[in-house]
């Protein structure tokens, strides 16, 4: 069998278990941050499903999830624009204000773990798990 999928799975899950032990100390865990991350690299504001697909996670889920982050103080629910029958899920100004904290926090981790390759070996890295990415993506559609 091949290693790779395991590697790049096992990877991927212990960079995120290292940033989500390095971010507790804001009160967020790994389901949060990455919310909140990926609501701020959005240019509008997501509805929950949209919010669900890009988390990768189930709708449902997103329900508890979002609940959490409002209860918390970092999101709010608001009418869309165009529909006001739809919810768009908006970052809170202390979200804003702890989103510097938190893209250091892994730019920190990023620069530590990625140390020991030299440029060549990142870029190969990079262009080859984007080439993978896009095989699969196309594979999904």
């Amino acid at each position: 069998m091949n290693a790779f999928p395991m590697v790049l799975y096992e990877t991927a899950a212990t960079w995120r278990n290292l940033l989500d032990k390095r971010l507790k100390p804001l009160g967020l865990s790994q389901a949060k941050w990455r919310a909140l991350l990926l609501l701020s690299m959005t240019k509008y504001p997501l509805t929950q499903i949209q919010l669900a697909k890009k988390l990768g996670i189930e709708a449902p889920t997103i329900v508890g999830l979002i609940d959490r982050l409002t209860k918390e103080g970092w999101v709010i629910r608001q009418d869309a624009d165009y529909d006001r029958r739809v919810k768009v899920i908006c970052l809170t100004e202390k979200a804003t204000l702890t989103l510097d904290q938190i893209q250091n926090t892994a730019e920190e981790l990023s620069k530590e773990l990625l140390a020991p390759l030299s440029e060549a070996e990142l870029e190969a890295c990079i262009a080859t798990l984007q080439k993978i990415k896009k095989t699969a993506e196309e594979s999904y559609e």
